[in-house]
């Protein structure tokens, strides 16, 4: 059985969330919390997986401050459901090896133990994100027409 977790618990973990501080994140972390930021994470090296409470303190001690700037978090819509929330926003942060502000849209799904975190999934607008971070727009269409004319021809 699965007990509730309050809303009251869940924004203060986005509080939490938002100062970035990894000590006030711990705090909310279960010791075997599993991590998800989807994304492809040769552009954007915030995305992978963390398993593990130590693991997540990590990335956001060391590995985010190395490659954003964390500016804020704009939540949108937040629900809270029995031992879940969801939240839909858009983080903006400054990409310190270029400079250049990234701000996206972003959703999180979260499960909670405890009033603790055990399950954290990040989706994001991967793709803005990723042209963002490169600093230009990445051309979708020559790769499509090659993909159809490719699947015609197999049909042929």
């Amino acid at each position: 059985m699965t007990t509730p977790v309050s809303r009251s618990v869940v924004e203060a973990f986005y509080q939490a969330y938002v100062s970035r501080d990894p000590q006030r994140i711990a705090m909310f972390l279960d010791d075997d919390v599993e991590w998800l930021v989807a994304g492809p994470a040769e552009v954007m090296q915030v995305c992978g997986r963390w398993q593990g409470k130590a693991a997540v303190i990590d990335r956001f001690a060391r590995v985010v401050p190395q490659v954003i700037d964390f500016k804020s978090l704009h939540i949108e819509n937040l629900l809270v459901d029995g031992d879940q929330s969801a939240m839909f926003g858009r983080v903006t942060s400054v990409h310190r090896r270029t400079g250049r502000v990234i701000s996206h849209r972003v959703a999180h799904v979260v499960r909670y133990y405890d009033d603790k975190v055990v399950y954290f999934r990040v989706i994001n607008d991967s793709l803005d994100a990723a042209e963002q971070f490169i600093g230009r727009t990445i051309d979708l269409t020559k790769d499509a027409t090659r993909a159809n004319t490719a699947e015609v021809e197999s049909v042929r």
